[in-house]
């Protein structure tokens, strides 16, 4: 990989959003204590472990996304890089609003599951953009840039404070 200015400014930004993921992920835990703080922390770990199943089957977002890259296919790159991880943006954000609205512990432990198991994909996106001549920085993480951007727009224009003033 050829390294510039925006490629280090880029691979900082993946860094610090991989670390905010994990960072909040320890911060729900934390804000539970007794069993519940135990079911958490596997929940989160149960995330890590599906991730682990995904790559040893080869169905990661980095092994789909490079797949469609070798087949020049711009339907499947569409469809792996940009639309599933939108579709799956909404659907987790949804699923935070409901697990923040109703307060129950089963959907806060999904919640880190899948955030467990998307935090895990993206560092497995970056290694391989970095390790590998496959891909350049930017174009892997379209599947990642696509989530973000589906559960920041959700979140945004979704998500109701009934508690705050407005």
């Amino acid at each position: 990989m050829k390294w510039d200015v925006f490629t280090i400014v880029e691979q900082l930004l993946i860094v610090l959003t991989i670390a905010g993921q994990v960072w909040i992920a320890g911060k729900v835990i934390l804000n539970s204590q007794g069993p519940e703080q135990y079911v958490r922390i596997m929940s989160y770990a149960t995330g890590i472990l599906m991730f682990l199943i995904s790559k040893a089957l080869g169905l990661t977002f980095a092994h789909l996304l490079l797949s469609s890259f070798h087949q020049r296919e711009l339907a499947m790159l569409v469809l792996i890089g940009a639309v599933v991880p939108f579709l799956v943006g909404a659907l987790v954000s949804e699923v935070t609003i409901l697990a923040i609205g109703m307060g129950m512990p089963v959907l806060t432990r999904t919640v880190l599951m899948v955030g467990a198991f998307t935090a895990a994909q993206a560092a497995y996106t970056n290694f391989i953009a970095v390790t590998t001549a496959l891909t350049t920085l930017d174009k892997a993480f379209i599947p990642n840039l696509c989530y973000a951007v589906s559960v920041g727009l959700w979140l945004t224009f979704r998500y109701r404070d009934r508690t705050a003033a407005a």
